[in-house]
């Protein structure tokens, strides 16, 4: 009796320093300095980084139980109960408080941990708070919500284990990620506030407009909005795209269903532009085209293309494949360059069987005219012929080749030269004009 008349002093005292309806209680430094210590009792050396701990509530029962075989006091803080871990708030309906020190804080019903320094918020019907450990576990579908440099991101799962010291959360049990952008959907996470990042395992999904990805493992960087997912990622991806009617003289919208994969995918914020890339293996396929590369760069929502190291890209509809070191396509100017020991592959359109083959120092094509123009020392090869010049250019619905540029012909041991040499890969037929000689054996043209 006398120590609860006691306790009802020290709220009155403390009511008068301080301007709040709610009495708040301190722990004080003396309470386990008894030899028969509890097995979470302070040692010496756990005492050198001290957490002031400050709690309280608009109402307080205190009574004394066997905690592990040891008498210890607990104290029932109900309406408005709160505990204060440094400049971070944990609050609910009602709290358990283990010990003056508060080592143990079981929170229930309206659980609420807020963490004002880094922008967080987590919310559940149930928690457990541990003092020396320094972390608040959460039971019961909680949620963290972390509002920060006006980006919002919200995590639910299954269980929380939140490290208040260092600002870190463990997720459990069917995470889901939501923010502005996009879902993520795993089965574990750790978020990371100081480094801006959150770690997903167990084959994550993401999901955003018109957008599927999913990978082993997914890092998300919140501030920069960034992703970067490793282990077989691939990317489903939904768009419409004007498809030009020549003989209607109509554009209409076309779906069109991009599949993107590789050993890593990276995407990545830069300001108002946004980078996807994918490193190892990169394959992104199209029903109308496939493209092959060590690294795959897609800025602009896949409207600038960069294919670096064993570049492959077919083109289905048109009947060839272009092969070399680094390719560049512009969509909006229908351009690409291909450089890096470039090579076309002609080939026929029904089966897709290579009919010949061109190289050159460097290699253009033009969206707009279906036509591809090599540059440098172009090297022709069909079925039955050889032929080389300076320059040429291929127009792929006539799968007509002009070979400029003091071009020759051989085909059948005989060495041919003309003005102009005009090919048919797919056909192996060929057209010689201008000042057509033939080239003896041995000698050079």
């Amino acid at each position: 009796m006398k120590s609860i008349v006691g306790i009802l002093i020290c709220f009155f005292f403390m009511g008068n320093l301080v301007a709040s309806p709610i009495p708040i209680l301190y722990g004080t430094e003396d309470f386990f300095k008894k030899e028969d210590s509890l097995p979470f009792q302070e040692t010496k050396k756990e005492k050198k980084d001290k957490i002031p701990i400050i709690w309280g509530g608009s109402s307080l029962t205190q009574e004394e139980r066997l905690v592990n075989g040891f008498p210890v006091k607990v104290f029932i803080l109900g309406g408005g109960a709160y505990i204060m871990h440094k400049t971070i708030k944990l609050s609910a309906r009602e709290i358990e408080i283990i010990g003056e020190e508060a080592l143990i804080g079981n929170l229930k019903g309206q659980v609420i941990v807020e963490d004002f320094q880094n922008g967080v918020t987590l919310t559940a019907t149930r928690g457990i708070y541990d003092k020396m450990a320094g972390t608040v576990s959460l039971e019961n579908q909680p949620v963290l919500t972390q509002k920060k440099d006006g980006k919002i991101v919200k995590i639910k799962c299954q269980s929380i284990v939140r490290n208040l010291e260092e600002a870190k959360t463990t997720l459990t049990g069917k995470v889901v990620v939501t923010s502005d952008e996009f879902q993520v959907f795993g089965e574990d996470a750790l978020f990371t506030e100081k480094e801006d990042r959150i770690d997903l395992k167990g084959e994550p999904f993401l999901f955003s407009e018109n957008r599927f990805l999913i990978g082993q493992t997914l890092s998300y960087f919140v501030k920069q909005g960034s992703i970067q997912l490793d282990g077989d990622a691939t990317i489903y991806q939904v768009s419409y795209e004007n498809k030009k009617d020549k003989e209607r003289d109509s554009v209409t919208k076309e779906r069109v269903l991009t599949l993107f994969s590789g050993k890593t995918l990276t995407h990545l914020n830069q300001g108002k532009e946004t980078v996807t890339s994918m490193k190892g293996d990169a394959y992104m396929f199209r029903n109308n085209a496939e493209f092959k590369a060590d690294l795959l760069e897609s800025r602009k929502n896949n409207k600038e293309i960069k294919a670096t190291g064993n570049v492959s890209y077919l083109d289905k509809e048109n009947g060839y494949r272009m092969e070399g070191g680094v390719l560049f396509y512009d969509k909006e100017k229908g351009y690409s360059y291909l450089s890096e020991s470039p090579k076309i592959v002609f080939l026929n359109k029904k089966d897709l069987v290579e009919r010949g083959q061109l190289t050159s120092v460097f290699i253009e094509r033009f969206d707009e005219r279906n036509e591809t123009v090599a540059r440098g020392d172009v090297q022709v090869e069909t079925q039955t012929a050889k032929a080389t010049g300076e320059f040429a250019t291929y127009f792929e619905k006539k799968d007509e080749l002009v070979l400029e540029g003091n071009p020759t012909l051989v085909r059948d041991q005989t060495k041919v030269s003309a003005g102009k040499i005009i090919l048919f890969p797919k056909s192996d037929k060929a057209l010689l004009t201008d000042g057509l000689k033939v080239i003896p054996n041995g000698e050079k043209k």
